[in-house]
């Protein structure tokens, strides 16, 4: 039995349990040898995590102490040297901010900048006008009141780190609004002749990148996925958004507003088919919690083991968009029957 006499077994418990946790199962890939734009076979390249206990403790810590969650997402995919000029436009301020590119280089002024675009389009392997993707647009963000410098230092890291060796990029800060974020314009092609190709592993570990160079920058960041802190909700697509922005309805709205309709004329419940799905997972996460819990209890962390408990307890109830609504229209119709008993 795991005791405080046995660390090596509590430690093995914690990894296993740790990994399993924080780190989601990602349906592997097939290793075929993909072929490049100058003919050459060559396996994929593989980063192994270095994911040993006290990686996971320091993680499991920030956790549930809550430290801010630092957002890393692909916000868009241009398909030809058009769509990257303007969005090169977009993130420079049409020249008036600065772009720094992966060698260091500085990009400013509009003059500057066409010569940026100049040597995307020709400059190694061309950008051709077709309908794959020929960038990805990148956002780092962190909430308001943090550090801007120290988030431009993060993201600047960050993109040495990920993307030097072998892919062109820009990057350009925005202070122009209350959370400071980096825009980072990646070029597909690689400079080995092989194509950006980010999966949801690949942002998740992202996301680990950009929150470790904040804290060695003095800045508190975590990048944990959204069922480990008890978050249902998942976040909305840029696309969305901005279309809604624009006064157009998504699908999304549309079938809300449907279920809205149904519910208020004929109490249909507004239902959602994925709800069976996320009570396993709560059940998962909740039973991980409690066994990550008990371990550091017989490891000697009588403290920590607390904050465990206490983040369990804490977790917001498994409630989707659909239900939510649901409870503020009934909320709603209550009143509304209320007033009119009270007015006649």
């Amino acid at each position: 039995m795991a005791s405080i006499d046995h660390p090596v077994v509590i430690d093995g418990v914690l990894k296993e349990i740790g990994d399993r946790l924080f780190y989601e199962t990602v349906r592997p890939i097939k290793q075929m040898p993909r072929r490049t734009m100058t003919g050459v076979f060559r396996l994929p390249k593989h980063q192994p995590a270095k994911r040993d206990v006290h990686y996971i403790q320091r993680k499991l810590v920030f956790t549930v102490r809550r430290a801010v969650e630092v957002m890393v997402k692909i916000s868009g995919g241009p398909k030809g040297m058009a769509h990257i000029k303007a969005h090169l436009e977009y993130i420079s301020r049409n020249g008036q901010l600065t772009l720094e590119s992966e060698d260091g280089a500085i990009w400013t002024g509009k003059d500057e900048l066409k010569d940026l675009q100049d040597q995307w389009r020709y400059g190694g392997y061309p950008i051709v006008e077709d309908t794959s993707k020929q960038a990805y647009s990148v956002i780092l963000s962190m909430p308001p009141g943090t550090d801007r410098a120290a988030v431009t230092l993060a993201a600047r890291e960050f993109a040495h780190q990920e993307f030097r060796l072998n892919y062109s990029y820009v990057f350009a800060t925005h202070d122009d609004e209350k959370h400071p974020h980096v825009h980072l314009c990646v070029k597909a092609m690689g400079k080995d002749g092989v194509r950006l190709n980010p999966r949801k592993a690949d942002l998740q570990r992202w996301r680990e990148i950009f929150a470790d160079r904040l804290r060695a920058n003095g800045i508190e960041a975590n990048a944990t996925r959204r069922p480990v802190r008890g978050v249902t909700k998942r976040s909305r697509k840029q696309a969305v958004v901005h279309l809604e922005k624009r006064g157009f309805k998504s699908h999304y709205r549309e079938a809300l507003t449907q279920a809205a309709t149904a519910f208020i004329r004929n109490g249909s419940p507004i239902t959602n088919p994925l709800r069976p799905q996320i009570l396993r997972t709560r059940q998962f996460v909740v039973a991980s919690w409690n066994a990550i819990g008990h371990a550091l209890q017989g490891q000697g962390e009588g403290q920590l083991s607390k904050e465990v408990k206490a983040f369990v307890e804490a977790l917001p109830p498994v409630e989707s968009v659909g239900e939510r609504l649901e409870q503020q229209l009934r909320a709603q119709i209550n009143n509304k029957q209320k007033d009119k008993g009270v007015d006649r």
